[in-house]
């Protein structure tokens, strides 16, 4: 049974039988060709092929838009007459236009200019819209493939990019434990260190040791003067007791001495070590005298 060359199905009973009884009628007539001699009308170069009625009924399906039906007429036409290369070319327009299957529409033109070529006279044949076609069905095909190369590329870079991604998550994995494994030495390390007795910041005791005293000859009292009268003692001028400060957020050299009423400089002489443009909140400043 002959398949559909489109998709491969089997036509149906009533296709089948009357492609059958083609067949039968075909075998006779090539039969009764090959007895009688000079009865090979295929052979007769005056015989136009595209009069055969299989070649007719794909033009018409072409032309009602039915492309299934149009092949099926075309390849019965090729099988009445292998040569009829005008089937070759309709077949090969009709894959090329629905891009069903552009390899079998560069099969049909190369077909059609080969048999064409050997009709022509001195063999010199020439079709503008066959190598038009030929040239569309390979671009055709070549962007087919390419987009397929394409799809593979793209499948293997992401392959590629998930491998690199799973070997650094391993990596992240293998630093952070040790990571962890250093935080615990560091922790170990310091834990020992202060618990740990320092001998060099602990001081030596000190010894006291009881020394005599010599005592010490006294002198005579001064014998007061009659003139002068009883001496008093002389009273000891006080010392000014120091004052501090402690800096607060925010407060400056000039700030501090106006609220004790002092001069900036005396501040400042006060506390040499100073840095009065660097005043930090808690130092504690020696407060002058007025």
């Amino acid at each position: 049974m002959r398949l559909n060359h489109a998709h491969g199905i089997p036509p149906g009973p009533q296709v089948a039988g009357t492609m059958a009884r083609r067949r039968q009628t075909t075998a006779a007539l090539t039969l009764a060709c090959i007895l009688l001699p000079g009865c090979d009308w295929l052979a007769q170069p005056g015989v136009d092929a595209r009069r055969e009625g299989n070649y007719q009924d794909g033009l018409r399906w072409k032309e009602q838009g039915r492309t299934l039906q149009a092949r099926e007429s075309f390849y019965r036409a090729l099988d009445v007459n292998p040569h009829n290369y005008h089937a070759h070319l309709q077949l090969g327009d009709l894959y090329r236009s629905d891009g069903s299957n552009q390899v079998r529409s560069v099969y049909h033109y190369e077909r059609y200019k080969e048999l064409a070529s050997r009709q022509a006279e001195g063999g010199r044949f020439r079709d503008q819209s066959a190598d038009d076609g030929i040239r569309n069905a390979k671009v055709e095909l070549a962007r087919q493939y390419a987009n397929t190369l394409l799809n593979d590329q793209r499948v293997a870079e992401l392959e590629a990019i998930r491998r690199t991604n799973s070997l650094l998550t391993q990596q992240f994995n293998l630093l952070q434990h040790q990571n962890a494994l250093l935080s615990r030495q560091v922790a170990s390390l310091t834990n020992s260190l202060y618990a740990a007795p320092n001998p060099a910041a602990t001081p030596p005791p000190v010894a006291f040791v009881a020394q005599e005293r010599t005592p010490q000859p006294h002198a005579p009292a001064p014998q007061a003067s009659p003139a002068q009268g009883p001496s008093t003692p002389k009273a000891a001028t006080p010392t000014p007791a120091s004052r501090t400060h402690r800096v607060a957020a925010r407060e400056t050299f000039s700030s501090i001495a106006a609220q004790y009423g002092v001069r900036p400089a005396a501040l400042q002489a006060a506390n040499p070590r100073v840095d009065a443009r660097r005043l930090k909140p808690g130092q504690v400043l020696v407060i002058p005298q007025k």
